[in-house]
Order: structure tokens, then sequence, then C-alpha cells
């Protein structure tokens, strides 16, 4: 008898239950949004109210805003939180929302204070440089005639005067200035690298498309692509171009900023050009929730005087940076006061058991392992935006920020790599789920499965 009642507990306790929950599917990963409250004045009300007018997330408007910011910020400041650690300021940033979001409008919104001053700036110095240009050619025309007469020149010493005049004049050629340009809309890896060379090392990709990302990986040369430059460009590492008639060195720091379509993402790991060298760990991945279907289409537009203000902080901000595009400039260094160095110290060790095996990072380690260096980043952007030129020590209260910004992103980028099916483990349970939905049966054994 006793037997008898000890089994039917048995049963009983795997028996399973009459509703199940139901199941979290993949493309159903909900990511937590990232407020405009984290960034200081007058950005967060900036942002907040591009948001609310545009019935976006607000991670869209802050994360696109975060960027154009960082894009000059990158040009003047590092952050060393101790001795021979120098972390820059520009950021890659890639954010997914399915069409119909005004991505494009937000960027609009964004990157105008920059097309502004990049017009003012070229309204300026135009006249000058194509006076260098047109001096440039016609040194190079009499070069030319001076080469060409020199087959004319019956006497040895006679030529070696012409060779030694025609070298004077080319080593005394200089390369007229080129046109201020803070950013491009579509890239190749060529005119990328050209770019970067003529804006002294410091350039951005902003778009709302993402068609540039299928150029780097080889769309236009049969899937052979050389993405050194965007490697290198996240910290400035050395870059040696070659060209038919010019060579030069360049340390680029590049700012990327991309609102795509959530296919974009689930790509990018099929990609061979963007797989096993450091590429994919170098963005910030941003996965906001839609607001289509819920919005009103009766929300306020954005003040005129938000609009000001972020105009005015962008143009405060390249005047500042203007000698460093003009030419070449020692940046300055941002430190962390003694509370936020703590207080960032204690972040690195709560990251770091995250890396085990049991770890929410385990898959997502070579990632993970530029957190804490990306929040550094937004520090320093979050500092810069606020103080002025002279403060360089960031705070406890700015770090703070950054910290929860680089929480929030991290919960983004484990849904980011979700999405691009980037873990084994991962895409065999996406396999299994799509075999799943397509059986007619209500049940299947593991041997079915295999």
């Amino acid at each position: 008898m006793m037997r008898d009642e000890t089994l039917n507990d048995l049963k009983k306790d795997f028996e399973p239950p009459e509703v199940w929950d139901d199941p979290i599917l993949f493309s159903e990963i909900e990511t937590p949004e990232i407020p405009a409250i984290l960034l200081p004045e007058p950005l967060c009300d900036f942002t907040s109210a591009l948001a609310l007018a545009s019935e976006t997330p607000e991670a869209l408007a802050v994360m696109t805003v975060l960027g154009a910011i960082s894009s000059i910020v990158s040009r003047n400041y590092v952050v060393s939180p101790r001795d021979g650690w120098h972390e820059s300021t520009n950021l890659y940033i890639i954010i997914a929302l399915p069409p119909g979001n005004n991505k494009s409008l937000i960027l609009r919104y964004a990157l105008e204070p920059l097309s502004e001053w990049e017009k003012e700036q070229r309204s300026k110095l135009e006249p000058e440089i194509k006076r260098q240009r047109s001096e440039r050619k016609s040194q190079e025309k009499i070069i030319e005639s001076m080469r060409s007469s020199l087959k004319s020149q019956k006497k040895p010493l006679e030529q070696e005067n012409l060779i030694r005049l025609i070298t004077e004049k080319e080593t005394s050629l200089s390369e007229p200035l080129a046109l201020p340009s803070l950013f491009a809309t579509d890239v190749t890896p060529e005119s990328l690298a050209t770019s970067l060379y003529e804006q002294n090392s410091h350039f951005a990709i902003f778009s709302d498309e993402g068609g540039c990302l299928e150029v780097l990986s080889g769309l236009y040369t049969s899937g052979t692509a050389n993405v050194d430059i965007v490697l290198k460009g996240i910290d400035g590492g050395n870059v040696r171009i070659r060209r038919k008639d010019k060579d030069f060195n360049i340390n680029p720091i590049l700012t990327i900023v991309l609102t795509v379509q959530p296919s974009i993402i689930q790509r990018m790991a099929e990609k061979k050009a963007y797989c096993g060298n450091g590429f994919l760990e170098r963005f910030l991945y941003v996965i906001p929730k839609s607001k289509l279907g819920y919005r009103s289409h009766n929300t306020p537009p954005v003040p005129i005087g938000l609009i000001e203000e972020y105009r005015n902080l962008v143009k405060r901000l390249l005047i500042s940076t203007s000698e460093t595009i003009a030419g070449e400039r020692c940046k300055k260094v941002l430190l962390l006061s003694p509370e936020a160095l703590e207080h960032w110290k204690r972040f690195q060790l709560e990251i770091e058991p995250q890396f085990r095996p049991d770890g929410i990072f385990h898959s997502q380690s070579g990632w993970a392992g530029k957190i804490c260096g990306f929040a550094l980043r937004i520090a320093g952007i979050l500092h810069v935006m606020q103080s002025t030129k002279d403060d360089l020590t960031i705070s406890n209260s700015t770090m703070s920020k950054a910290l929860s910004l680089a929480e929030l992103l991290a919960e983004h980028a484990i849904a980011a790599y979700s999405a691009m099916g980037s873990d084994q483990s991962l895409r065999d349970a996406k396999d299994v789920l799509d075999w799943v939905m397509q059986q007619s049966s209500p049940g299947f054994s593991q041997t079915e499965i295999i």
C-alpha cells in the first residue's frame, strides 16, 4: 500500500502541467529602453522631444545624437583611466528598426548642424583652395615643360642644372587644402581611406541604409574585402595606403552610425569579411522596440528652442576642434576623478565573472571584453558635452550615467548576437525551432530531430 502511494506521488511530480507557458520566440527578444535622461542637458530634452515628435523609441534618438557628437569630440579628446591606457572617444553604432520608424528623420535632425558647419567652412575656404589648386596646376605644367626640354639640352652640365631645377620645383610643391568634410553616407574602402587622409585622419559614416556594410564586405569585389581601415579606425591603428601616384600613412579615427533594418544585423555574421577579425565586436548594437501600430499621429513638433540649443552645442564643439580639422594638434587627455575611477573598477569586477561558462557573456566574450572601454568612451563624450574646455576630470555622476548606458547596451548586444546567430548553440536551437514549426504532428522524438 505504501509503495502504491509513493508511486502515485512520483507520478504527480512528473505529470506535465495542464497549461504550458507561451514560448519566447527568437524574434520576440525584449530589449530595455535607453532613456534620454542619461544624456546631459540640453541633449536630454532635445532627444526626448525628438522621440516624442517622431513617435520613435528614445534609444534611436539618444544613440544617433551620441554618435554624431562623438564624431566631433573624438577629434580633440581621449580618456585615460591609468598610465599607458588612452581610450579614444569615437563610436561604432548600429541601430536596427523595421521600415517606417522614421530613422531617416532622426538622422537628419542629428546631422543638420554638422552639414551647416560644413557649408559655412566651405564658403569661407573655397576661394583660397581654388587659388591653391590653380597655382599647383600651373607649377605642374611648368615642371612638365622643363622635363620635356631635357632632351634638347646637349651638354651634360646643362642637363644636370635643369634636372636640379626640376627636382627643386617638384619637392617644393605643396598639396592644396581639402574642403572640410565631416562625414559621408556611402563609402568604399578606397574612398574612405582618401577622405581620412584629406581630413587629418578623422572622418565619419552616417547612413540610414545598410548598403555601405554590403560594399565594405565585398559587394563589388566578388566577396573579397579589405576592412582594415574600419578595423584600425576604432582606435587609430596605423594604416599604410599605396596608390599609383602616392603613398601615405594615416592613423584613422572613424565614427560610424548606421540606422538599418533588423535583417542587416541578422546577416552580418554571414559575411566572411566580418568574422574572425574583431569587426563585429567593435560595434555598439541597439535594437529598440518599435512603436509601429501604437502611434497617435498627434504629437507636438520639436520646440525651436531645443533645436537651437542642440545646434549651438554642436557649433561650440566644432569651433573647439577647428584647429584639429585644419592641421595636427595634440589631443586633450580626460582623467577620472577618484570616485569615478573606483566606480568604473567595480564595473570591471562585476563584468569579469560573466565570461565564465555559466556567465551571460560567455558566448559574446569578444564584444563584452570591450564594454569597459566603451564605457570610458561614453563617459568622455558625456563629459565634453557639459563641461568647459579646461575641465579635464570626469565626475562620478557622469561615469554613473555612462555605466548605466553600457549596461543597457550590453543587453542590446546580447539580443543582436542572438539575431545574428553567431553563437553555434543559438543557431542549433533556431534550426530545431524552425523544424518543429514545420511539423504537422503534435509530438516527435529525439531521434527524429537528429
